[in-house]
Formats: structure tokens, C-alpha cells, sequence
């Protein structure tokens, strides 16, 4: 429910959980999106809410995330901190009627995004609850998909999506959830979206030691398309690399955001926009729209308009769930 006050021209924001992922990402992001403002901030303590509030400059802070739903602090809130609390929250706070942008994960089982998505569907009209996804919405992601668009259906999809965390069980789940509940959310989100719920799933791990690990899921459709995800928590930075190659033979690949190449195997019968054995490169530079080509920006600005303008969520928790069933696939295999 839109809880703006008389007279009032932006939307006002309050975040829970001004962390480093906050920090980095999605404060430096609002701060850019027209039409919001922050004004309320919730951490574990008063000081750590006031410093954040400080820094970005918003007019309450609390120790008390129960206190930014309050309808005179915000009109919806942003969500950065544990899969339990966002579950927490995002239970509350749709039974209220507030909006909420949480961070994947969601919630940290499928039982519990079940009770979440029963929430969601009878929240009072106007409530948006959106999960933070932001590879799908990075700009040069979506330039290699419109890129291909002409080019027939996607056939095949692969994400790689490694770190250099975690390197240690979190929320009192094994290395392996959280990993997969970690980055595996995210390719396994990016293959959903793009190709729907898979008919069968495989998976194939290695140990690379105690605390690092790499692993290969792959998802097949009755059809004949393919998606596999690869994950892992054994490089030294994060890397992120999709390939996506389409009916007509034509391949677009992304690198780390900001390395886009397509390919195309033979003239297509269809639109010949590729010489045969000749690639098209484009390269974004690199401090040019870091937060839009990233999603960062797009993600929040979806949020925004789905809040402000009464549209439904393009990332709701209902399409959270094939991914929390692949995941608890894998962990079965």
C-alpha cells in the first residue's frame, strides 16, 4: 500500500541492514534513481543506524528494524541482510501492506519462501515485494539479449559465476547451501528466467580442499534446450561469464559486465547481421554506468515504478521458486 504523505514528490525509502553489500551497491545505486529518497535506516545497533543514516543522509535511524514500518517513516523499504530476516521482515511487512526490495536469498528454505509467496498473494493491493536479482537487469545483459532477439529462441545457456567466497558454512546451513544459496541463486535465477522450469537436473561437484569447492549444474527441457551453471568459491575475485547461443547459430557472450561478443556460424536465413567466421566486440568502459550495466540501478528503478505506478513485480517471490526447487534438487543428487 503507497503511504505517501500530502504534497510529497518522492517516494520515501528506508533500508534495513546498511552493510557492505548496501554500501557498495544498492545505497550508491538509490542515489542516483530519480524519484526516491532515503529516509529511515535499521541496524543491529543505534550507533551503526546513525552512522549510515549520517553518511546517506537520511533523517531517522533505529536499532529496531520493527520501526521503519512505521507509515509516517517510509513507503517501502529495501531489505540487505540474512535470508532469516528477510524472511522476518518481508512477512511483516507484507501483512502490513509495505513494499519490499529484498536481497536473494529471500528466505533461507523453501518452506519458508512458501509462506512468504502465501503472503505476497494476499497482501493488500498495491504491496510489492521484489527479490534482488540484479544480473537480469544489467545493461549490457540486456543489450546481448537484444542483440540475439532476432536470431530464434535461445537454445542453449551457461553461467559461470565463481568467488573467492564463502570459505565457511554461514546461517547454520553447510558450505554447500550456502554457496548455492549464494551464487547458485543467482545463475540459477538467470537460467529460470530465460528458460523456464527445467524437466530434469544434474549436478557434478569437486573438492578443491577443505573449504573450497566447484560445482556444475545442468538443466534439461523436453525440447532438447540445455542450461548448465557453474559455480564455485575457489577464484580470488568474483567472475561472472554468460554464453548464450540461439536457433539460428548465432552466440553472445558477457564478460564480467563489460565484454559483449557475438558470433554467427553461417549467413541466417533469417536476418544476416554477422559475416561467417567474424565476431562483433563491444567493450564498456569501465567507468561508464558502473550501477546500470551492473543492475544495480535498473533493479531498484523496477521496484520503484512497480511501487509508485501500481505494476506488478518483475521479480517476485513467487519466481523465486523453481530456483529454491532446483536448488534442494541438487542437494539431493
Amino acid at each position: 500500500m503507497l503511504r505517501r504523505s500530502a504534497g510529497e514528490a518522492c517516494l520515501r525509502f528506508g533500508i534495513i541492514g546498511p552493510g557492505e553489500h548496501a554500501s557498495e551497491h544498492l545505497l550508491p545505486a538509490l542515489a542516483q534513481l530519480d524519484g526516491v529518497r532515503l529516509t529511515a535506516v535499521a541496524a543491529r545497533s543505534h550507533d551503526r543506524a546513525r552512522a549510515a543514516a549520517d553518511r546517506w543522509g537520511a533523517t531517522r535511524y533505529s536499532g529496531e528494524w520493527r520501526d521503519l514500518l512505521d507509515p509516517d517513516a517510509v513507503d517501502a523499504l529495501i531489505v540487505a541482510a540474512t535470508p532469516e530476516l528477510h524472511a522476518e521482515v518481508m512477512e511483516v511487512a507484507l501483512r502490513l501492506g509495505v513494499s519490499v526490495f529484498v536481497e536473494k536469498p529471500p528466505a533461507p528454505t523453501t518452506s519458508s519462501l512458501e509462506r512468504l509467496i502465501a503472503h505476497e498473494r494476499t497482501a493488500p493491493a498495491g504491496t510489492v515485494a521484489f527479490v534482488g536479482f540484479n544480473f537480469p537487469y544489467g545493461a549490457s545483459y540486456v543489450t546481448l539479449r537484444d542483440a540475439l532477439t532476432p536470431h530464434g529462441e535461445i537454445r542453449s545457456f551457461d553461467v559461470r559465476l565463481v568467488s573467492s567466497k564463502p570459505l565457511e558454512a554461514e546461517h547454520g546451513e553447510s558450505l554447500e547451501r550456502t554457496l548455492l544459496l549464494g551464487l547458485g541463486s543467482h545463475a540459477i535465477d538467470m537460467a529460470v528466467r530465460e528458460m523456464g522450469a527445467p524437466a530434469s537436473v544434474d549436478v557434478s561437484r569437486t573438492r578443491i580442499d577443505e573449504r573450497r569447492l566447484i560445482m556444475r549444474i545442468w538443466l534439461g527441457y523436453p525440447d532438447g534446450r540445455l542450461a548448465s551453471v557453474q559455480i564455485g568459491n575457489h577464484s580470488n575475485r568474483l567472475e561472472y561469464r554468460c554464453e548464450l547461443t540461439t536457433a539460428d547459430a548465432v552466440t553472445g557472450v558477457l564478460d564480467q559486465h563489460n565484454v559483449l561478443t557475438l558470433a554467427e556460424a553461417g549467413k541466417s536465413p533469417r536476418r544476416a547481421s554477422i559475416a561467417a567466421k567474424e565476431t562483433v566486440r563491444y567493450e564498456w568502459p569501465s567507468r561508464r554506468g558502473g550501477y546500470a550495466r551492473t543492475g544495480y540501478l535498473p533493479e531498484l528503478d523496477s521496484f520503484r515504478r512497480s511501487v509508485a505506478e501500481g505494476l506488478p513485480s518483475s521479480s517476485s517471490l513467487t519466481a523465486s521458486l523453481t530456483s529454491y526447487k532446483i536448488i534442494d534438487r541438487v542437494q539431493e543428487l
